[in-house]
């Protein structure tokens, strides 16, 4: 591999951390409860374990949450349905 070109893959990877590091502060005050609410609600060491995952997956977390894909839908099956219990 040529020096040239293995700087210029180092500088794709230091730039594509450093827009994750550049979004982590808008993920923690509102992309969070765009994908989901829970997630958004959750306590600072929380969010500090997910903060690595938000920052490598920049790029995905932004398709689905600019699609709307957020909220995950709750589970209906027939246990939760004998036991009362309502998804909203």
């Amino acid at each position: 591999m040529n020096i040239a070109v293995a700087t210029w893959l180092v500088h794709l990877v230091y730039a594509y951390v450093t827009i994750g590091f550049v979004l982590l502060p808008w993920w923690h005050l509102r992309g969070l409860k765009k994908l989901d609410l829970t997630a958004g609600k959750g306590p600072r060491g929380f969010r500090l374990l997910i903060s690595p995952g938000l920052v490598a997956l920049w790029p995905w977390l932004i398709r689905r949450a600019a699609r709307h894909h957020g909220h995950p839908t709750a589970e209906n099956n027939p246990h939760r349905r004998a036991a009362g219990v309502t998804s909203s």
